[in-house]
Formats: structure tokens, sequence, C-alpha cells
């Protein structure tokens, strides 16, 4: 489990209530099983949700 010390040693501001991003296959299919193997998920599921702890902005011209 990651600590808030951590996310923010990584440079993401940590958010107090968490957040989370459904992905659904339908929106990105050439890139669905990649997604799933990346997340040890099935790529026959309906859809992924992933929970978000922290947020990092990148601008153009910042490296990352």
């Amino acid at each position: 489990m990651l600590t808030t010390q951590e996310i923010e040693k990584a440079g993401y501001t940590v958010l107090p209530k968490g957040g989370w991003i459904r992905l659904d296959p339908s929106i990105i299919p050439h890139d669905w099983n990649d997604i799933c193997s990346d997340f040890g998920a099935d790529p026959d599921c309906k859809e992924l949700v992933l929970c978000v702890c922290g947020v990092k902005e990148i601008n153009e011209g910042d490296e990352e």
C-alpha cells in the first residue's frame, strides 16, 4: 500500500477524498488487451475501475 509520503515524494498531490476512473473497452478497443494485461485484469471484463489517490499535472515543456 502506498503512503501519503510516498505519493508526495513522487511529485503527486494527494487527493483528500480520492476518486475513480472507469475504463470502458468500447472507448479504447485497440489498446484494451494491453491495458488489461498491465493491470492484471481479464480482457473479457465489462470495464475497469481505477482508484485514484493523487494527481500530477504535466504541462507542455515539462520533463516527466
